[in-house]
C-alpha cells in the first residue's frame, strides 16, 4: 500500500513522498525501512530519531526532520486503524458449514456465517452479517445482534441477548448458572436457579475465557421489567474475568485481566478495574471510579474515586500507609526501648524507683 492510499483511507494529511510503498507497521524501535510507525509526543523524541521507520504517524507540531509522515491528533488510535487496513483480517464467506447443527426454528439474518460444528439452539435469532466460528454453542432462546463476532469455543447459555457489533472471544462462557445457594435450617443448601439471562449491549467486547453468570428474578430489573446480568454499551472486558450473577457494568467501563465481580455488583459509567482487582457482593461502584490493580472494593464508592489496596482506600492514602509501613520495624524497636526504660524507672516494692 502506498502512503497516499493510507492517508486517504485514514483521512489524514500527508507530508513527504506520496508514492512511498509501505510493507508493514511496527513500533519505533523495531521498525525497518518500508514500514510505518507512530510517535505520540516529545517523550519519544530519542526513539523517533533512532528509528529506521520510513514514515510515521505524528502529532501536530512534532518535528519529523523531513521524514514522511501522516499528521494525526490521535497517532496511536490511527495506528490501530492502519493495522486493519494493511493487515486486513479475511472475512469468512456467508453460509452455514455442513457440519453445523442449526435448530429448525432458528432465525438467521442476511449474510450470516456459521462455522464447522457450531450449534444454534431453538428459537434463537442471529442478526445480519454476524460471524459464528467453529465449535461455538448457542443455547435456545438467545438473540444475537448484527455484525457480531463470536469466536471459536465460546458458549452462550439460554436467554443471552447481545446488541450489535459485539465481540465474544474464544472460550468465553456467557449466561452460566450463578454461584447462588439458599441455606436450610439444618445447614444443607438448595441451589437458586439463575434463569434470567445476560444482556450485552452494542459494541461491547468480552475477552477469552471470561465468564459472565446469569441472573435470577430477585435481582434488579430494567425498564422493561426484566432482571438480567447487564454489560453496558462499549464495555471492554479482558481475558479470564469473572462477572457474578446479577451484576450491572455501566457503559464504557473497562475490566482488565483477572478481575472478579461479586454477585449484584453495580458499576457506573466509565469506571476502570485494574488487573486482579475485585468487588464484594452488592457493592455500588460509582461513575468514573478507578479501581487500581489488585484492589478489593468492599464498600460503595464516590464518583471519580481512585482506589488502591485491600480493603480499598484512596490512592494517596494508600501510598502514605505504604510509606509508613516501611518504618514499622524501626518504630517497633523504638517502642521496645521506651518500654524497657519505663520498666527500669518504675518504683520498686518499697516504693522507690
Amino acid at each position: 500500500m502506498q502512503l497516499s492510499e493510507l492517508a486517504e483511507a485514514l483521512g489524514l494529511p500527508l507530508e513527504g513522498d506520496p508514492a512511498l510503498e509501505l510493507r508493514g507497521l511496527a513500533g519505533l524501535r523495531d521498525a525497518e525501512e518500508g514500514e510505518l510507525s507512530f510517535v505520540t509526543g516529545p517523550r519519544y523524541r530519542r526513539a523517533f530519531e533512532a528509528s529506521r521507520a520510513s514514515a510515521v504517524l505524528a502529532p501536530l507540531g512534532f518535528d519529523t526532520h523531513g521524514r514522511a509522515c501522516l499528521r494525526s491528533a490521535e497517532p496511536y488510535p490511527d495506528f490501530a486503524r492502519a493495522i486493519d487496513l494493511i493487515y486486513p483480517e479475511p472475512a469468512p464467506l456467508p453460509g452455514v458449514h455442513p457440519t453445523a447443527v442449526i435448530a429448525g426454528d432458528a432465525e438467521l439474518g442476511k449474510d450470516v456465517s456459521i462455522g464447522a460444528y457450531a450449534v444454534v439452539g431453538e428459537r434463537t435469532r442471529i442478526g445480519d452479517r454476524t460471524r459464528i466460528d467453529a465449535h461455538v454453542t448457542i443455547y435456545p432462546d438467545c438473540e444475537i445482534g448484527r455484525d457480531c463476532a463470536i469466536h471459536s469455543g465460546a458458549h452462550l447459555h439460554r436467554r443471552v441477548r447481545t446488541g450489535d457489533r459485539v465481540v465474544i472471544h474464544s472460550g468465553a462462557v456467557i449466561g452460566s448458572q450463578g454461584f447462588g445457594f439458599a441455606f436450610r435450617p439444618d445447614g444443607t443448601r438448595v441451589r437458586v436457579p439463575h434463569r434470567s439471562g445476560v444482556v450485552i449491549e452494542d459494541e461491547a467486547e468480552i475477552g477469552a475465557n471470561t465468564t459472565i453468570d446469569a441472573s435470577h428474578p430477585a435481582h434488579r430489573r430494567d425498564a422493561m421489567g426484566r432482571s438480567a446480568t447487564r454489560i453496558g454499551r462499549g464495555v471492554k472486558i479482558d481475558n479470564q474475568v469473572q462477572v457474578g450473577h446479577g451484576c450491572e457494568v455501566g457503559d464504557g467501563t473497562t475490566l482488565c485481566a483477572g478481575v472478579g465481580l461479586g454477585g449484584s455488583t453495580r458499576i457506573g459509567k466509565g469506571a476502570f478495574f485494574g488487573g486482579f482487582s475485585t468487588s464484594g457482593g452488592d457493592v455500588h461502584v460509582a461513575d468514573g471510579t478507578a479501581v487500581l490493580g489488585m484492589t478489593g472494593v468492599m464498600r460503595d464508592t464516590e464518583p471519580g474515586d481512585q482506589l488502591l489496596g485491600i480493603p480499598a482506600m484512596p490512592r494517596r492514602l494508600f501510598f502514605r500507609v505504604y510509606a509508613a509501613s516501611k518504618r514499622l520495624p524501626e518504630l517497633l524497636r523504638r517502642v521496645d526501648r521506651l518500654e524497657a526504660r519505663l520498666d527500669s524507672d518504675a518504683p520498686g516494692p518499697g516504693g522507690r524507683a
